[in-house]
């Protein structure tokens, strides 16, 4: 009447395991693909994770071997030649160089604005001194 399934109160046997596999099984799905992401976001950078490094260097390294059209597609950021890259490092240096020669300019200015500021506090105080002398006497 029953199926070997069955224990005597009409109840399966099998049904609680079957739940806890399901279970099992659901939470583990869940535990890898969190696990698959944190890799992935740490392998571009997004995130830092600290025992990641492999999933990093596997990137890098995969990413060598790509075609440039991939990674353009994949990323949507412009793959650079090693010319174009020359070129864009030798532009920041020069512009690097020009914005420290500007700050400097902008700290003398600044340095000679204070010394100013501060000959204009002198000079005040000078005639606040005069004024005092002369309304003494």
């Amino acid at each position: 009447m029953g199926s070997d399934n069955d224990d005597a109160s009409g109840k399966r046997k099998g049904r609680k395991v079957w739940l806890f596999v399901k279970n099992a099984s659901m939470a583990l799905t869940i535990l890898m693909f969190f696990v698959t992401v944190i890799l992935v976001l740490d392998a571009y950078k997004f995130i830092s994770f600290r025992h990641a490094k492999f999933a990093r260097k596997k990137v890098l390294t995969t990413l060598q071997y790509m075609d440039p059209v991939l990674i353009e597609s994949h990323t949507g950021m412009k793959v650079l030649t090693h010319e174009e890259f020359e070129k864009l490092s030798t532009d920041l240096e020069e512009t690097r160089k020009k914005i420290r020669e500007m700050n400097g300019q902008v700290q003398q200015k600044y340095s000679e604005v204070l010394k100013a500021t501060m000959d204009i506090q002198n000079m005040k105080q000078e005639i606040e001194e005069l004024k005092k002398l002369i309304d003494g006497n």
